[in-house]
């Protein structure tokens, strides 16, 4: 086995250097704001619900537990007493527990369970509580803690259509592994998560500019996400005055181990540079809480927006499995990349063969039909479920690295994508053609 490993590992590390293309789910289509049917839900006062004394009382209580390294005590000590807020602020909040490289420790996860039975869809608003190993980490991630705390309080008074999590992650300062843990294991349930809003460092700004952006950072596919939230910006902008920041992809924070397993993410920080990360001076006088607090609301729309809105039409690549190895349609070993997460090897697939690619619709009306792609060519079409296709190359043979798609459309012309990106290490041959 461990000459297998090492034999695959040589192979994927060569292959890398071949075509490159984005692995993640695409965008999704979100209709136009519209509250209508959500008349107890007022947005604006939930946005007022922010306030200073609210945001000081999570930053002290936070801070009081000092350096919160993953393993240490006071990392765990963190841990409990956010686990105890969210079950105080009547929140269903429970553990995952997870166990990585040398390290061990706990993410706290806090729900609201959506009212919508006919949707399985999940918005994740999520920060990480362990901090650098000489930072009291006011502001990484302190300030991400504290918004998700804030918004999680206010938002536990309502209901909304789709399921919302709030998610305290650990690992964060040591390879993401907290985050990493938690995406494997949600995408080996099947769960259904359609966006996932990392906050992490959103407490400073010390410029005018600065003070009215905050920065979505984020692969293509995710694009939706902080086009949306520039949209919800624009509506709240009268009484919350700032602004959404588009920005290319950052691997390092921990909404990336939910798209290199095919969920839309992004990172979300402050427009200034954090001048006193990782350092002793990471504490709460170097917080601007005005910053803090328009952040704060703004997020607290954008999550509420988003959980509220119908999702008309999903689609879902079922299989291939992502960080599984295949011959043909078997999958015969999960790969053993997890750690090189700035190498975008997490969750990625390696295939000798052809496998099949099953993808899922999740529609409220007739589904016209479902399209399936190689590297953007248009190579197979269906009509009627089951959707599958035995992949193979169009106009040459599989071999590296290549992108697959699928793209579900309605009778009434509503769109979605889903991708995945594989590494085929044999040439794809079917009686006499490629």
């Amino acid at each position: 086995m461990k000459n297998r490993l090492k034999y695959i590992s040589i192979i994927v590390c060569s292959s890398l250097f071949l075509t490159i293309n984005v692995s993640a789910l695409s965008e999704k289509q979100i209709l136009p704001v519209n509250n209508s049917s959500f008349d107890d839900i007022d947005i604006v006062e939930m946005i007022n619900s922010v306030n200073e004394s609210k945001v000081l009382y999570y930053y002290q209580n936070l801070m009081k537990f000092g350096v919160r390294y993953t393993g240490t005590s006071n990392c765990t000590m963190a841990g409990d007493w956010i686990y105890n807020e969210f079950e105080q602020i009547g929140l269903n909040v429970e553990f995952h527990e997870w166990n990585f490289e040398k390290y061990k420790s706990k993410n706290v996860v806090a729900t609201i369970p959506g009212k919508d039975f006919s949707s399985n869809a999940i918005f994740i608003l999520c920060a990480h509580y362990d901090t650098f190993k000489i930072s009291p980490g006011a502001n990484d991630d302190g300030s991400g803690i504290v918004a998700v705390l804030c918004i999680a309080e206010i938002l536990s008074k309502y209901s909304f259509n789709h399921t919302i999590k709030f998610i305290a992650f650990s690992g964060e300062e040591v390879g993401t592994y907290g985050s990493f843990t938690y995406a494997r294991d949600a995408y080996n349930r099947n769960e259904n998560i359609v966006a996932v809003l990392n906050l992490d460092i959103i407490g400073y700004a010390d410029t005018s500019e600065g003070g009215k952006i905050l920065r979505f950072f984020h692969e293509e596919p995710s694009t939706w996400i902080a086009d949306f939230a520039k949209t919800i910006s624009s509506k709240y902008i009268d009484i919350n005055d700032m602004n959404i920041e588009n920005l290319p992809n950052y691997p390092g924070a921990d909404n990336q181990a939910f798209v290199d397993y095919g969920y839309d993410g992004v990172w979300i920080a402050q427009h200034d540079p954090n001048q006193v990360g990782h350092s002793k001076n990471d504490t709460l006088e170097h917080i601007n809480l005005t910053y803090q607090i328009k952040a704060t609301k703004l997020m607290l729309a954008i999550l509420t927006e988003l959980a509220i809105k119908p999702i008309n039409i999903q689609v879902i690549l079922r299989t291939p499995l992502k960080g599984m190895g295949y011959f043909n349609d078997n999958p015969f070993i999960e790969l053993p990349f997890a750690k090189y997460y700035w190498q975008r090897l997490r969750g990625i697939t390696i295939a000798f063969g052809r496998p099949t690619a099953k993808a899922e619709v999740i529609c409220k009306e007739k589904v016209r039909y479902v399209i399936f792609t190689i590297d953007d060519t248009f190579i197979f079409w269906d009509d009627t479920p089951p959707y599958e296709w035995k992949i193979q190359g169009k106009f040459y043979p599989l071999i590296g690295r290549h992108t697959l798609k699928v793209y579900a459309y309605s009778e009434t012309g509503e769109m979605h994508i889903d991708q995945m990106d594989i590494i085929f290490l044999t040439l794809s041959y079917q009686y006499g053609k490629w």
